[in-house]
């Protein structure tokens, strides 16, 4: 097993490079103050209304089992099932177990960041109040799941790992780039709808209960997010000329792919001393193509949605096994969502209002601060 140590941020930057580029664009202030798209100002209204805070919300004070901290199902790990698996005795499973968490969380962490800067230039470049008035709102959730993310790695997992290189890319690429729109299609067409797809599952499956209701808070969050991401590109996206549509075709077609084929954990792999047969079995692994199939639910309708599903991305999404999602009744998933998040988040709150009930009365119930006595 490697020793490096993974826990400290300069091992990190060591690994992934100091990842800071030029962020081109051109702040835009906008002077007509009028409010024009009704949806944009009622997720506006939803963004501020749903903030929720995590000291408050969630349990940290929640001893989760530290060889497996998020209750992970062995079937999410991507070796599970192969030869190699079969062959590990249950103190190793445990271990991977746990750096399987750690290299998960340590994904979102890293994306969430990027998504932050990314939002951050939005607000910058976009054009329409309604647009920035929103994006200020999803800042705030983004710095609130980097703080969570970060929390859980550092106090309940004990390790971190670098980003995935095909998420830095997009990413970077998407900075690079002057034109605002491309750093929507990385954050909200295709890693937040990666993030909704994941989250919407942890919030079902992961064991941990802690774990579990952090994902519920997330993924309500990362709906907005994709909501806002289309109603931004649906409208923006037929002004357009076909050479500029081409360049954003190519953007998606390669981000789909890096998705598909790139956004491997090999270094879990390389870190345990695995080697190559554990990184053959995880490529090939059927946690793999479940999870393929869950993002690409997702992604896919989004792209017919904005008016990005020409003939070339389609003939990419053939290629990639992919492009039957299109047929996906978006509206019907929604609802799944929402009442999959309803019924999520009303167990929690109704605990969260208990909780803040009990807090009043002991505190109604305690002796007076200049001692006399409690009646």
């Amino acid at each position: 097993m490697s020793t490096t140590d993974y826990t400290r941020p300069e091992v990190l930057t060591d690994l992934a490079g100091e990842w800071a580029v030029p962020v081109n664009g051109r702040a835009v202030i906008q002077w007509d103050y009028d409010r024009r798209n009704d949806k944009l100002v009622r997720l506006y209204q939803q963004g501020k209304q749903r903030q929720w805070d995590m000291d408050e919300r969630l349990d940290w004070d929640h001893e989760v089992d530290p060889d497996d901290p998020l209750g992970l199902p062995d079937d999410f790990i991507s070796i599970a099932g192969s030869k190699l698996w079969d062959r590990l005795p249950e103190s190793e499973r445990r271990i991977v177990r746990r750096h399987s968490s750690g290299w998960l969380y340590s994904q979102f962490l890293h994306s969430e960041q990027a998504a932050l800067i990314a939002v951050g230039k939005i607000l910058l470049t976009v054009e329409d109040l309604d647009s920035k008035l929103y994006a200020a709102t999803q800042m705030m959730d983004e710095a609130r799941h980097v703080e969570g993310f970060n929390r859980f790695l550092h106090t309940k997992i004990g390790l971190r790992y670098g980003l995935s290189p095909s998420i830095s890319a997009m990413f970077e690429q998407a900075m690079r780039e002057p034109r605002w729109d491309f750093g929507v299609l990385a954050a909200h067409i295709l890693v937040e709808n990666m993030g909704l797809a994941t989250f919407g599952v942890h919030r079902e499956r992961l064991r941990d209960p802690l774990a579990r209701s952090f994902s519920a808070y997330v993924a309500r969050d990362e709906a907005r997010h994709v909501a806002f991401g289309r109603l931004l590109l649906r409208g923006y996206y037929p002004q357009l000329s076909d050479a500029e549509l081409k360049e954003r075709e190519d953007f998606v077609v390669e981000g789909c792919w890096a998705l598909r084929d790139r956004y491997v954990d090999d270094e879990i792999w390389q870190q345990l001393g695995y080697g190559e047969e554990a990184i053959k079995a995880s490529r090939r692994s059927p946690a793999k193509r479940e999870f393929r199939r869950l993002v690409f639910m997702r992604i896919v309708p989004g792209l017919k949605e904005i008016g990005m599903f020409g003939p070339r991305v389609q003939e990419a999404l053939a290629k990639m096994g992919v492009l039957g999602f299109h047929e996906v009744d978006e509206e019907a998933l929604r609802a799944l969502d929402d009442k999959a998040a309803v019924d999520a988040l009303t167990e929690r709150e109704m605990a969260f209002r208990h909780r803040d009930i009990h807090q009043v009365a002991d505190l109604g119930s305690a002796a007076p601060s200049d001692g006399t006595p409690a009646p």
